[in-house]
Formats: C-alpha cells, structure tokens, sequence
C-alpha cells in the first residue's frame, strides 16, 4: 500500500474515532445536565474539585503506559469546564 493510501485510511479511521468521541461526550453532557438538575434542587454545589480528581486518579490508574497523569489532565479540564456549564443551564 503506497503512503497516500495508507494515510487516507489512518485519517479516515481518526474521523470515525472522532466521530465516536463525540457521540460519547454527548453522553456524558446529557448525565452531567442531569445531575445538575439534581443538584438544583437539593442545593448541593456544583463544583466538586475532589471529583475532578477521582476522576483524573481512576484514568491515571487504569491508563498506565498508554497516557500519562498530564496528558489526562489536559484532556479533562475541557470537558470538566463544559460539564459545569451543563449543569447550571435550565
């Protein structure tokens, strides 16, 4: 298989990961709306820093020489700041 075709393919692959991710982020906004909506009524803060870092600790954990601690960080932080969003909107 020549180069183009061989990066056609990897890009193409890249665009149905992509794809993927974002069907799953999409997801995850839908829970995180849900759980702020729980949280307005039971007055609980939305911002839990500690959750945060469950979270980076678990993937840290599970992502072992495949993905280190920073480059999860920099990944979540995003998603973390839209999630809040998601959970104060009506």
């Amino acid at each position: 298989m020549n180069t183009d075709k061989k990066i056609k393919k990897l890009r193409s692959k890249i665009d149905d990961l992509d794809d993927r991710m974002l069907d799953i982020l999409v997801q995850r906004f839908k829970a995180v709306k849900e759980i702020g909506q729980i949280k307005s009524i039971s007055t609980i803060d939305i911002y839990h820093p500690n959750r945060e870092k469950e979270i980076i600790e678990r993937l840290a954990d599970n992502l072992k020489g495949k993905l280190d601690r920073k480059a999860i960080t920099k990944i979540l932080k995003p998603i973390f700041e839209i999630s809040k969003k998601f959970q104060v909107e009506e």
